[in-house]
């Protein structure tokens, strides 16, 4: 199971639930769940270069603490397309392994 802790830079992830990279301009890109479910925080994305499968890996760059970019503490990871995004230490846990 993974954790900001126990992650470190260089390590891959292996996707275990459907998410997406969603942002609003390029610098800020972060993973959200993959729902077209009423009340989302975050509209469904079509791109499929931009969802994340069940199996798919990716690969940590950096990390970062807690109210410098995000509120929480993020990772920030590439995935074989080149997209290069970040995702909050809450999402670890439900969607990587």
């Amino acid at each position: 199971m993974a954790s900001i802790r126990s992650t470190q830079v260089g390590q891959f992830l292996t996707v275990k639930k459907v998410a997406q990279v969603y942002g609003s301009n390029s610098k800020i890109q972060f993973l959200t769940n993959h729902t077209n479910r009423p009340g989302s925080n975050y509209p469904k994305v079509e791109d499929p270069n931009k969802i994340l499968e069940v199996g798919m890996k990716v690969q940590i760059t950096g990390k970062g603490k807690a109210q410098t970019k995000y509120r929480q503490s993020y990772v920030t990871v590439i995935d074989d397309r080149n997209n290069e995004f970040d995702i909050f230490a809450s999402d670890l846990k439900r969607h990587f392994e």
